[in-house]
């Protein structure tokens, strides 16, 4: 059975003795009513003081710490699964500690029951965290003293103190071997890139807090390379000159919509106590990771008055997005969304008529700092207000016929129930809709917007990129072709964990004598491994469960594609050895603790695959087995006109629908809301 030891820390507090309090730290409140509730504010200033207390009592240990993730380490599976209200569970905080000087990392288990340090690890050497907002505020301001940045911007017509600087990993390409061979940590130096754009406004006229959108006016052909071990520019390239779009990316209103209103005057179906939320015949977990965003758990649904499991954990894994300019300032754009700038973080406060109706329910979050307290922040957390909502919403014809013999009608109208979150990352918006359907079905949908990644041009023979946009002296912005691959983690346990896995397609059948003739055709998969999709087979997956039907058939929930992408780039293009997920819509693996990253846990300059490649490698059964299915939505993005100065909302997505998990439609009991 595969165990990294990464692996072995997701399991080890509930199997060793805590070590010695080396904080004597007193016990800290624990208030959470179920396994899976996320950190309060009070157990995570406590899992830091454990975790501080060791590295500032070891003088072998440092002392400047960053912390780019403290988060609950969810307990075991089974220890979840087997759990009953009123029982004890475990409450363990996973830390990741960053020491930059020393270009070194660590994970920490803290048992926050006995305020004890559980264990403490060094991740291997070139391994690298997560993006954090401390870096990025010390890096800004070295880029910002460098000369040579600064002669960059004024010679491009920019003033140095109103550009702005995007944040970036460093991406798909490493540094110059010259460049490299300068640093003490060579390649495994800690990194970040940056990109320079003008916010668009003279000094003396700039109002920080106007809404500006700098990302419309990118200054071409200079990129920076930070060294946050030794916090120094190492690498900056100045190449190409071209003028500054003067566009604001702002157009006055001109329509005003009438008002829309969501009213629910008898109130919402929605029970939701703390994270527990229940809805029609759904019921389920919700919480928010900072680095994954919205996770479901423990996802159910009544049948009959039985709560039936459909799926254990269910969230977002990982992204990917290429940039397909084969430039030296463009090769390297190659972003992982979640598990370089965790995402989960970059959450952002969901607004009424905004984002989301008048008539939904919100949740908060807290999450750590990164640098723990200080005379500003005393406990060292960040509050997230309104960054998860739940609403109902109409869904036109839920079911509907009609009599034949005298027309008489019987309709009913459907609704179903939103689970929402989008987050900031960069230049570009993501939301994320999980909609529960009465019918039993769930739709994960994508939605993407935002700004597209401009290049500054200045010549119309420069056809490697469409033309979106042109500002009112002229000037062209390109937005160069790029691919969004979207891994959603599918822990599906139908009917219980113990599944198969089939896969179904359509064809034609040619013996039967009769040309018309077409059925479908299944296979079990037996093994870890991926599948591509086949838009001409209809293929689709299913995880069958280990009952049967009223029929003798297994149930089973169907996964039915939705957006597609295939990758452009070449097979050996280093960003899609990062991102293996991406070159296959669907994997599909045995459970494991603590596999949850396609990309692998640490894919920050990961310079080895890992994430599903090696999950599969083994090719453990799937006989009878804990399934967990992965499956990649995509966008490829050929840039239009209509996309300038702010791209239109695109989606993409994907379905779990149920297929012989009931007897008969299970929205029949919907009563008829008509007043007639």
């Amino acid at each position: 059975m595969k165990r990294s030891s990464l692996v072995l820390l997701a399991c080890i507090a509930s199997a060793l003795p805590a070590l010695a309090n080396a904080s004597g730290a007193d016990l800290v409140e624990i208030t959470a009513k179920h396994p899976l509730e996320p950190l309060s504010a009070r157990e995570i200033k406590a899992a830091y003081a454990v975790v501080k207390a060791r590295f500032t009592s070891d003088p072998d240990l440092p002392d400047e710490l960053r912390f780019p993730i403290l988060v609950l380490s969810e307990p075991p599976k089974q220890a979840v699964l087997a759990w009953k209200t009123g029982d004890a569970f475990p409450r363990v905080a996973h830390v990741e500690i960053l020491h930059n000087e020393s270009n070194r990392t660590w994970v920490a288990l803290v048992d926050l029951r006995q305020s004890t340090l559980v264990s403490l690890e060094q991740i291997a050497d070139g391994a690298q965290p997560a993006l954090t907002d401390s870096e990025n505020k010390e890096a800004d301001a070295i880029i910002r003293a460098h000369k040579p940045w600064q002669d960059a911007m004024r010679a491009r017509g920019v003033n140095p103190d109103l550009a702005f600087l995007d944040i970036w990993a460093p991406g798909d390409v490493p540094l110059p071997d010259e460049v490299a061979a300068k640093l003490p940590y060579g390649q495994n130096t800690r990194l970040l890139r940056y990109l320079s754009f003008d916010r668009g406004a003279p000094l003396e006229a700039f109002d920080p807090l106007a809404p500006q959108n700098p990302y419309d006016r990118p200054v071409e052909g200079v990129v920076v390379t930070v060294d946050m071990n030794a916090g120094a520019v190492i690498h900056m390239t100045d190449t190409v000159v071209h003028p500054i779009s003067t566009e604001s990316g702002n157009t006055p209103p001109t329509v005003t919509l009438k008002p829309l209103l969501s009213e629910q005057r008898q109130g919402s179906d929605i029970d939701r106590q703390g994270h527990l939320v229940r809805w029609h015949n759904w019921q389920f977990f919700v919480a928010l990771h900072p680095r994954e965003g919205l996770v479901l758990y423990d996802v159910r649904f009544a049948d009959q008055g039985i709560l039936r499991p459909i799926a254990y954990r269910m969230g977002l894994s990982e992204i990917y997005v290429y940039y397909g300019l084969g430039e030296e300032n463009w090769v390297w754009r190659g972003a992982l969304d979640v598990g370089e700038y965790n995402a989960g973080t970059l959450a952002q406060a969901l607004k009424v008529n905004q984002d989301i109706p008048e008539n939904a329910q919100l949740l908060d979050a807290v999450f750590f700092s990164d640098t723990g307290p200080d005379a500003e922040n005393e406990t060292g957390t960040r509050d997230f207000p309104a960054t998860i909502a739940l609403y109902e919403r109409d869904a036109g014809i839920l079911w509907s016929r009609t009599d034949p013999s005298n027309s008489a009608r019987d309709t009913r109208y459907a609704r179903e129930l939103v689970v929402t979150w989008n987050c900031w990352i960069g230049n570009y918006i993501y939301g994320f809709d999980w909609i529960f359907k009465l019918d039993g079905s769930i739709e994960i949908r994508v939605v993407l917007t935002g700004t597209t990644l401009n290049r500054g041009t200045n010549a119309a023979a420069e056809a490697s990129a469409p033309k979106v946009g042109i500002d009112t002296k002229g000037v062209l912005s390109a937005a160069p072709n790029h691919q969004h691959f979207l891994n959603f983690r599918l822990d599906l346990d139908v009917d219980g964990p113990l599944n198969h896995f089939m896969e179904m397609e359509v064809a034609h059948l040619p013996d039967t004598g009769f040309k018309n003739s077409f059925a479908t055709t299944m296979q079990h998969i037996e093994q870890e491994g991926f599948r591509d999709t086949n838009p001409f087979t209809l293929r689709h997956w299913h995880v069958e469960g280990s009952t049967t039907n009223a029929f003798g058939k297994p149930t089973s929930y169907a996964l039915e594609p939705g957006g597609v992408a295939v990758p452009y780039a070449a097979p050996d293009f280093p960003g899609l050895e990062r991102a293996a997920f991406a070159q296959h819509q669907l994997w599909v693996t045995q459970y494991q603790e603590g596999e949850l990253y396609a990309a692998g846990p640490f894919p920050n300059q990961a310079k080895t695959v890992a994430g599903l490649p090696e999950f599969v490698k083994d090719g453990a059964s799937l006989v009878k087995q804990d399934v967990v299915v992965w499956y990649t939505t995509g966008y490829t993005h050929v840039a239009r006109p209509e996309d300038f100065p702010v791209m239109p909302a695109e989606t993409t997505g994907f379905r779990l629908v149920p297929r012989g998990f009931f007897a008969r439609n299970p929205a029949l009991d919907v009563a008829d809301q008509s007043e007639d």
